[in-house]
């Protein structure tokens, strides 16, 4: 096949692409979608990096995924404000960086730990740039976040933990919490926690009634793709402290209570 025929080709997949993307409308659940997608390309060797940035559970959307196989892209929406977050696995950093990396990455120097007490120990840091933007696109603010993901011995490939540190105007933080009713106050913080259950299904499962009104309520996500159905739990903490906002996300770690959670928060409160 010659040159010019190749980037004639190339020409319409760029515009079919471009079509298309006009009227794509991202569900709630693609983000589940995408983790099971991306849980099966490990299983072939091919790498991802995932960023998700939280608000409201039940109100997360994921607007796509830029396949090279790098990359991850995601949305998160609430009050008519959405996050866009973006980060690369070809940044990542696998040694335990010190406080003049993690500035030098960022911008500042968050609170963060190698190791806690129950079992997880520092695994990779990363980046990644993160924009709040209004419904017409302007950005409202620009962050840059520091990501770390933590793993225990023995940990199954679809078992994650991330610690995540985001500089932010303690009025976002506020709007973001106002309807989180689990709070444990520590040293004067507020540890907000949330936890939802994660079902995965073949593309053909139907939703009852009841699994429907759980996913309206934010304690239930269902994701279609997988071969076979499983269920996991979905846990986060985040507290806000001099300017920075903390989130530990906790997938499928099942052994890992409420209480360990708020425990790990406590660890970095500590610091």
């Amino acid at each position: 096949m010659d040159r010019k025929l190749n980037e004639n080709i190339d020409e319409k997949i760029i515009d079919c692409l471009n079509k298309k993307s006009d009227g794509i409308s991202a569900p709630e659940n693609m983000f589940f979608k995408i983790r099971a997608g991306i849980l099966e390309e490990e299983d072939r060797g091919v790498l991802f990096n995932m960023k998700i940035k939280f608000l409201k559970a039940k109100t997360m959307i994921v607007a796509g995924l830029l396949c090279i196989a790098t990359t991850v892209t995601c949305v998160a929406a609430t009050n008519g404000l959405n996050w866009i977050s973006s980060s690369s696995r070809a940044n990542e950093i696998n040694k335990f960086p010190t406080e003049d990396v993690v500035k030098k990455t960022v911008g500042y120097c968050p609170k963060y730990v190698d190791e806690f007490s129950n079992g997880f120990k520092f695994e990779s840091f990363n980046f990644s740039d993160s924009s709040l933007e209004n419904d017409n696109g302007n950005s409202v603010l620009k962050t840059k976040d520091a990501n770390f993901s933590y793993k225990k011995e023995g940990a199954r490939k679809d078992q994650s933990l991330f610690f995540e540190a985001t500089p932010i105007n303690e009025e976002y933080f506020n709007k973001d919490s106002e309807d989180k009713k689990d709070i444990t106050e520590y040293n004067g913080i507020k540890i907000y926690y949330n936890n939802f259950k994660y079902k995965a299904v073949p593309v053909d499962y139907v939703e009852s009634e009841e699994e429907s009104k759980l996913i309206q309520e934010g304690t239930l996500q269902i994701g279609f793709g997988a071969d076979k159905i499983s269920e996991s739990n979905t846990q986060f903490v985040k507290w806000y402290e001099d300017g920075i906002e903390y989130s530990i996300m906790n997938m499928a770690y099942d052994d890992v209570d409420k209480d360990q959670m708020i425990e790990m928060a406590k660890t970095v409160i500590n610091k």
